[in-house]
């Protein structure tokens, strides 16, 4: 084969290529075309659901109820707020000097139930002070006299004890108390053997050592000038404790004063009964509580009245007298 005859059969076998790949273009093109049409016809026809339009208004029934669920919980949290803003200042706590006192201040005039008898039971109640429309309640003539302060001015002996006097103990975070003008008022610094001041408060004239009797080979350093209670009469020591927990223990009892047994200071004095109460007080912004220990010989209801009408005026601010202060000696 010449070079002209190679190059004749190369034209030849390149166009029989060309013929080849357009002939397979255009196979290709006609099964495209044929699968396009097939996908068509196969392709099946979805109609729609029989309970579609259920669907859509169940979906609208729950957006709603949605709504309204936020709704009612938006209102919800504005009346908690409300109530919340409303009772913050009682929830708040109080401004510097301020007296917390117990949830129930206890007995009203003449109520206090009798030694051994629990709060709320009979004889408790037969003790209660009767109210106006009671047979029971006492005549004009018979009831005891009213003071300025709606305390009453009898005396445990029926004497009238005459204006109670606000008397204040400096060294006590100046705590005033009410005492009446008949009774002696002493307070007693601290010392290195007793590292509290403690006041004190009775009915009858108050001595201090040396002039205190010798009982068990100690000496106390406040006595009573007639050696002992009489019938009918009291003496109160006063403390300041400084004890936020017990503050928030005494801030939530329901009652001002409670029996207690006898300790060995009372007993001395010859006492029959001890009643305690606890006061809050907030002097510096930290909760403190003033403890009052009531020894107690033979006291008629009168005399317990007396008692809690002195217990429930513990208090911080106003105008008042300063007890007499005294180192032990």
């Amino acid at each position: 084969m010449t070079e002209h005859d190679f190059a004749a059969w190369e034209r030849e076998a390149a166009l029989d290529r060309e013929a080849a790949l357009d002939r397979a273009v255009a196979d290709d093109h006609e099964v495209a075309d044929e699968l396009r049409v097939l996908l068509q016809l196969a392709a099946p026809h979805l109609s729609a659901p029989a309970d579609r339009m259920e669907r859509v208004l169940a979906r609208a029934a729950l957006a709603r109820r949605r709504r309204r669920r936020a709704a009612l919980t938006a209102g919800l949290a504005v009346g908690l707020t409300a109530a919340v803003l409303a009772a913050a200042p009682a929830l708040a706590p109080g401004p510097t000097g301020t007296v917390l006192r117990p949830a129930a201040s206890g007995p009203s005039l003449g109520a206090i139930p009798p030694a051994g008898a629990p709060a709320g039971s009979p004889e408790a109640s037969a003790n209660a002070s009767p109210g106006p429309g009671d047979p029971r309640s006492p005549s004009p003539a018979e009831s005891p006299s009213v003071g300025a302060d709606g305390g009453s001015t009898a005396d445990p002996t029926g004497d009238a004890i005459g204006a109670l006097r606000p008397t204040r103990f400096t060294s006590l975070d100046g705590v005033i108390i009410d005492v009446p003008n008949s009774w002696a008022d002493l307070t007693l610094l601290a010392t290195a053997e007793r590292p509290e001041s403690v006041g004190y408060i009775a009915s009858q004239p108050l001595s201090r050592a040396p002039g205190c009797p010798i009982r068990n080979d100690v000496q106390p350093p406040v006595c009573l000038a007639a050696g002992g209670l009489i019938d009918n009469s009291m003496i109160v020591s006063v403390r300041v404790v400084r004890d936020e927990k017990l503050a928030a223990q005494a801030a939530s009892s329901s009652a001002l004063l409670q029996d207690s047994e006898i300790d060995k200071d009372c007993a001395i004095h010859g006492g029959t009964r001890q009643l305690r109460a606890q006061q809050v007080i907030i002097p510096n912004g930290q909760a403190e509580v003033v403890e009052l220990s009531a020894c107690l010989r033979r006291p008629t209801q009168e005399t317990l009245s007396t008692l809690y009408r002195l217990t429930a005026s513990v208090r911080l601010f106003g105008t008042a007298t300063n007890s007499p202060i005294a180192a032990a000696g």
